[in-house]
């Protein structure tokens, strides 16, 4: 089997997000396989299979706070976390998919409107591999 593994973090602070948006994972920890690209954020499966994904964040203070994993146009998992304002809370959330996915699908993680995350120490990661070919 094929080796094929990236966990990608967030090398900076994010914005609010004015709409959906993809989030662009800058910086490779690891990328064997180079399925995630680093200027794009898409993970795009290298061949058809069965694939794990999992993403967690960090925000700080703010009202929302949230992100969802994408398949091609399709939501597949989301975490979202709302604080009051003035909430001296930092927020944490995570979540995992295992999918099976065609030659050429793509995997994003999206930054949802209104939402924002923190990346400033890798408190916002992406991790995809390949579980097996189908």
């Amino acid at each position: 089997m094929e080796l094929l593994v990236s966990w990608i973090v967030l090398g900076e602070k994010c914005p609010n997000s004015q709409g959906d948006t993809t989030l662009i994972f800058n910086r490779a920890i690891t990328n064997v396989g180079e399925a995630y690209d680093i200027s794009t954020g898409l993970f795009k499966a290298p061949v058809t299979g069965y694939y794990c994904f999992s993403f967690s964040y960090q925000a700080d203070k703010r009202e929302q706070s949230g992100l969802t994993l994408m398949k091609n146009s399709e939501a597949i998992v989301k975490a979202f976390n709302s604080n009051k304002p003035g909430s001296q809370h930092v927020d944490n959330a995570s979540s995992t998919a295992c999918l099976e996915l065609q030659q050429g699908d793509k995997v994003s993680v999206v930054l949802p409107k209104s939402c924002h995350v923190c990346g400033i120490g890798g408190t916002t990661s992406f991790t995809g591999f390949l579980i097996s070919k189908a």
